[in-house]
């Protein structure tokens, strides 16, 4: 064995001896972790006066049930409305505007504002005119726009 092996083997006996010391030593570094089990519990936990046969009633959140229609709606975000591709970029409002990918709310209203104030976009060459749409972001928004 050369000097840089015997290094090494000596290094990997010391880390050999060090996990032995710690695995038989009292002191425990890892704190042990509670386990659990559902069969643990009494069944006759689960019961109660207003529910003697033991089945638990759970309430699913996010829904809700209209008590006139006896219909139910989910509690989410608001789901934006349908949109079909492409756009008629002239008569397109924000939120239609705002569907295109790469188009957030102030852009769809910097394109409405130029749109009224410089009347109808004739081209990709108009597109481009808007604050905050360079070459990029044109291509990007030209596949879900038709100029009529």
């Amino acid at each position: 064995m050369n000097a840089p092996e015997k290094k090494v083997f000596i290094l990997a006996l010391f880390l050999f001896a060090l996990g032995i010391l710690v695995k038989v030593s009292p002191w425990d570094p890892v704190p042990q972790i509670e386990t659990f089990s559902y069969a643990e519990q009494p069944r006759e936990a689960l019961k109660n006066e207003h529910n003697p046969n033991g089945f638990v009633q759970i309430e699913q959140s996010g829904l809700k049930e209209s008590a006139k229609t006896g219909n139910i709606s989910r509690n989410s975000k608001k789901t934006k409305p349908a949109v079909h591709f492409p756009i008629a970029i002239n008569r397109a409002t924000a939120e239609e505007l705002c569907a295109i990918q790469g188009v957030g709310p102030k852009l769809a209203e910097k394109m409405i504002a130029y749109r009224s104030s410089h009347g109808r976009f004739s081209g990709p060459s108009d597109l481009k005119k808007v604050s905050g749409i360079g070459k990029k972001k044109a291509e990007k928004i030209l596949t879900f726009v038709i100029f009529d």
